[in-house]
């Protein structure tokens, strides 16, 4: 007993070939499969083709499976021996159910040219999302290779970027720069609303747009790139931005500012830099990373801060004493040198290591 295949209702546009179907509004007839004839119904649209001057055609009929973009199909009118070649220029026909008639034919025209048309066609369509290969399958059957060579083409062309190859995760030149506008007026209209912070934490970002974090890592990377945006840490902010602080917080800034010159390396911990001024801690942390951004201290990743005018001067005698042919340098020859104790003396050897300055080997420093 054969198993009964179930059958999907599907409607798609199709372009007729070789020859036009009979000069009438609708008609109904059949589909001819390879192993089947399947009822069906085409109506003459009045979207004519800009390329071929042809109407477009939409077609519905219940099939195993629906057909795919540039799939060849045989119509055979009812009460006719004729058949009548079908090209399947869109499957899905209800993505475009919308559309008014001029721009339905724009697209249509667009899915109708080559393979890179159409692939550049559904990229855009798809906007700032992106365009994935599994969409790109379902419309589709070129082979994954197929499709990355094409994308390779548009790309070089400047018509699109690969944000990844396997599988393919595409986004429209015309996409990247409508999101670029949209991600700057963003920003600004934070910076206006907040201009005591520092920048935009990504996170509001994210959440704002709602992206795949490729495609907003590539719009913030390049704002950047064309000097629109600075990026420090998590915060993004415009480059001509600059944080208004009240007298009190700029007076704040300056003491937080000579307590860490003052100690050195700072061994004030964050809880207790929130209790001596009084400070929300989120204040707190907008006020450091502006000194982060002026570039008047520094943070390791264990989140010790150091003013970047003490470490200037240690860089300075790291030098002289590499100069005077010391080249290891001893946990006891740093306690002499910053006059630390051994409690913050390892940390911030730890420091050094980060910023290139020294190389831990075994139990010894070497002095870089």
């Amino acid at each position: 007993m054969k198993k009964k295949i179930r059958l999907e209702s599907t409607s798609f546009y199709a372009a007729a070939e070789l020859r036009p179907l009979p000069p009438v509004k609708e008609l109904s007839g059949r589909l001819i499969l390879p192993e089947r004839k399947y009822p069906a119904s085409v109506l003459v649209t009045s979207a004519n083709s800009n390329r071929s001057q042809q109407p477009y055609l939409l077609v519905t009929s219940r099939l195993p499976e629906p057909p795919a973009w540039n799939d060849r199909l045989q119509f055979q009118p009812a009460g006719s021996a004729e058949q009548v070649q079908l090209r399947v220029i869109c499957p899905g026909a209800d993505r475009f159910a919308k559309l008014k008639e001029e721009k339905l034919i724009a697209w249509l025209d667009r899915l109708a040219g080559s393979a890179e048309e159409m692939l550049l066609a559904l990229a855009e369509e798809a906007g700032v999302r992106g365009l994935r290969q599994q969409d790109l399958s379902t419309f589709c059957r070129l082979a994954p290779a197929e499709l990355r060579r094409l994308a390779m083409n548009l790309e070089k062309d400047g018509q699109l970027y690969i944000l990844e190859f396997s599988p393919l995760f595409l986004l429209s030149q015309r996409s990247f720069s409508f999101l670029l506008g949209k991600i700057a007026g963003y920003v600004e209209s934070y910076h206006q609303k907040r201009p005591a912070e520092t920048g935009v934490p990504f996170k509001k970002i994210k959440e704002r747009f709602g992206l795949p974090r490729p495609i907003l890592l590539l719009a913030l990377n390049r704002l950047a790139r064309d000097g629109k945006f600075m990026l420090e840490g998590d915060l993004v902010s415009l480059s001509s931005f600059q944080t208004t602080l009240s007298g009190e917080e700029a007076a704040i800034l300056r003491d937080i500012e000579n307590l860490l010159l003052q100690e050195k390396f700072s061994s004030s911990s964050f809880d207790q830099l929130v209790k001596k001024f009084r400070l929300h801690p989120s204040r707190l942390t907008t006020l450091l990373d502006l000194l982060l951004r002026q570039k008047k201290i520094v943070k390791s990743q264990e989140g010790f801060l150091l003013h970047a005018d003490w470490l200037e001067n240690l860089k300075q005698q790291l030098t002289l004493m590499k100069a005077r042919g010391q080249k290891e340098l001893s946990v006891a020859d740093f306690k002499k040198l910053t006059g630390l104790t051994r409690k913050y003396a390892i940390p911030l050897l730890e420091f050094l290591d980060e910023l290139g300055l020294t190389r831990r080997v075994g139990n010894r420093r070497l002095i870089l």
